[in-house]
């Protein structure tokens, strides 16, 4: 039996055409293989790894077994590392060293990070080996060529010398030792260096742990009610931001295959077919209604994931519900916007290399959220923050920074005129984007110049 079309339905209601349109537009887009694959396989893939993350990395590490040598002629270093090596990290003392006093070196960095990720249930079977006389060198190399033992060191020169610069630490490993393995044996090394230069200097050593602290500063918001919140500096940057990379993701990957879709349809002479059981207006609320159903389920999926991922992290304080609220809204007027000035644009040419020319004065306005992104966090409350709020289309992805960003709420006078502005706005481009659709749908040859366009939009 054939699928009902509009051709077969002639007595089909103005909204009944403009709903099978609709469900057409999201039927051959949205139930194809790439875009499941994409907006809702990928989703479920990438929260399922994050989900086994933790299982992974609670698998023990691979044992560190065999024998390291370290020519020392004071013979005080091996004692020292051996005990370094043996001692289980201390985790939640890493963390809040890490957290204090960030490396700068990105060695030190990838290291500490390794440590705070890895797991404590790793073997450690190590005999360590002393010899004094520096002509060892020489037969240490030959036995890590043979195989037979871990690592070698050597300790030269003044490296213990207090009233002196410490040298580079000499280490030789075999080719086969792990990258985790080499940081653990040198870091052993170092510290057991460092630890012998404080013990000869005569310096205390938790005397001189305490003195080299810095106290950790413990921020906290003071609001004009008195309230108090902890601040967090780094999630201030990343949440609102998030938030906006959201809703640009979501509302231009539909509205562009709204464009790319008017525009083969109207190259290819299909639009004609359709045009001939509804009316460009029909046609026009269908493909706008379909797309939006496509970006909503993008917005479920990634938006999904995102809040999968802060619940599975316990950072659901992060996003409070009237951001959810809030998302919702901007991004109804957001896709709007956007799917109404491509579905003028995709009307008027007939390939997308004309396209280009007249979607891009308005990218240069759209990416003005993504080039004050810095300045509107810092400043959600300033003078630039608030005009940019009230500037179309740019208005629903900067009001979704400063509604997140901010740790005062926003001036609600501010809120609900930019939301009734920007929804008029909308309506308003849809208007004009309907006046384009009607006269260039059937259009064919060069593509018309902005005057031809403002002619098409407001003169009759």
């Amino acid at each position: 039996m054939p699928e009902p079309t509009m051709s077969n339905r002639p007595n089909q209601s103005y909204l009944g055409k403009v709903f099978l349109i609709a469900w057409r537009e999201f039927r051959y887009t949205a139930l194809t293989k790439g875009f499941i694959f994409g907006a809702v396989a990928m989703p479920v893939l990438m929260f399922g790894v994050i989900a086994v993350i933790p299982a992974m990395l609670s698998q023990k590490s691979p044992p560190l077994v065999g024998t390291i040598v370290v020519v020392d002629p004071s013979d005080t270093i091996v004692p020292r590392a051996k005990a370094i090596l043996e001692t289980p990290i201390n985790k939640l003392q890493l963390a809040s060293e890490f957290a204090k006093n960030p490396p700068t070196d990105r060695g030190a960095q990838f290291d500490a990070m390794s440590d705070l990720t890895g797991n404590d249930q790793q073997v450690i079977s190590v005999d360590w080996r002393s010899e004094k006389s520096l002509d060892a060198v020489e037969s240490v190399k030959s036995e890590l060529a043979k195989g037979s033992i871990l690592a070698g060191a050597a300790i030269t020169g003044d490296m213990l010398d207090p009233a002196k610069d410490a040298t580079a630490l000499a280490l030789f490993i075999p080719s086969s030792l792990s990258p985790k393995h080499v940081r653990q044996v040198s870091r052993a090394l170092q510290q057991a260096v460092e630890d012998e230069r404080i013990a000869r200097s005569g310096i205390d050593r938790a005397m001189l742990t305490r003195l080299a602290d810095q106290p950790e500063p413990l921020t906290t918001r003071i609001s004009p009610a008195g309230s108090e919140a902890k601040e967090r500096t780094e999630l201030r940057l990343l949440v609102p931001g998030a938030f906006m990379f959201l809703l640009w993701i979501c509302v231009f990957t539909s509205a562009n295959y709204l464009l790319t879709t008017t525009i083969e349809e109207k190259s290819n002479k299909v639009m004609e077919v359709l045009l001939a059981a509804a009316s460009p207006m029909q046609l026009l609320a269908g493909k706008i209604l379909g797309y939006s159903m496509v970006s909503a389920v993008m917005l479920l999926m990634y938006g999904g994931l995102g809040i999968a991922g802060l619940s599975v992290a316990s950072m659901m304080d992060l996003v409070p519900i009237a951001h959810l609220v809030y998302l919702v809204v901007f991004f109804v007027m957001a896709y709007f916007m956007v799917a109404s000035m491509m579905a003028a644009v995709g009307s008027a040419v007939s390939d997308l290399r004309e396209a280009q020319s007249l979607v891009g004065p308005v990218m240069l306005v759209l990416v003005i959220p993504i080039m004050l992104w810095m300045p509107i966090i810092e400043n959600p409350n300033g003078m630039l923050a608030t005009i940019a709020s009230f500037v179309p289309p740019a208005i629903p992805f900067v009001m979704i920074l400063r509604v997140t960003a901010s740790t005062e709420p926003i001036a609600l006078w501010q809120t609900l005129l930019s939301i009734a502005w920007g929804f008029g706005c909308a309506f308003g481009m849809l208007w004009v984007a309907a006046r384009i659709f009607r006269v260039g749908v059937l259009m064919q040859g060069k593509p018309p110049t902005p005057r031809e366009l403002v002619k098409w939009a407001f003169v009759r």
